[in-house]
């Protein structure tokens, strides 16, 4: 049984497509992952006496980001998170995303925080008496395009 020459012009095109498309997931990958410092330190979250680690990731401006675990930490009502952050971050530019909801309304409230070097090595993220904490996330200056990010859900 043989191809007709139009049917070999179209799996080779598909081919080709197939390929280029798998060099470009490819391309995005390595240029992640090549761009992410070796080894990032974790920031440790405590409330309620409970302490988790965050893992961080890279993050593009696009929001893609490559090794990012969120770290899920219970945070009553009305009760603070507190932060400590390894020098690697407390000694860089850094900004601190914070959400807060509120539980009678459900409206929730985005703000941020930008630190110094050397500003801070540990952080109290209170929340009022009628306000839920839903999450933080730290993140560093991009580098390349990239920036390192930790990020915590709270609930």
């Amino acid at each position: 049984m043989t191809l007709q020459a139009r049917t070999k012009k179209t799996i080779a095109a598909l081919s080709v497509v197939a390929l280029v498309a798998a060099g470009g997931l490819a391309a995005v990958v390595t240029v992640l992952v090549q761009n992410a410092p070796e080894t990032l330190p974790t920031v440790t979250a405590y409330a309620h006496y409970k302490t988790v680690d965050a893992h961080a990731g890279v993050c593009d401006a696009d929001l893609a980001c490559a090794g990012l675990e969120v770290a899920n930490l219970s945070v009553p009502a009305g009760q603070p998170l507190q932060l400590s952050l390894p020098k690697d971050v407390s000694s860089s530019d850094w900004r601190l995303n914070v959400q807060i909801g509120n539980p009678k309304t459900g409206e929730v409230f985005n703000g941020y925080r930008d630190y110094t070097p050397g500003e801070a090595s540990a952080v109290t993220v209170p929340s009022g008496e009628n306000e839920q904490l839903l999450g933080v996330i730290i993140q560093l200056p991009a580098n390349g395009g990239l920036a390192p990010v930790w990020a915590i859900q709270t609930y």
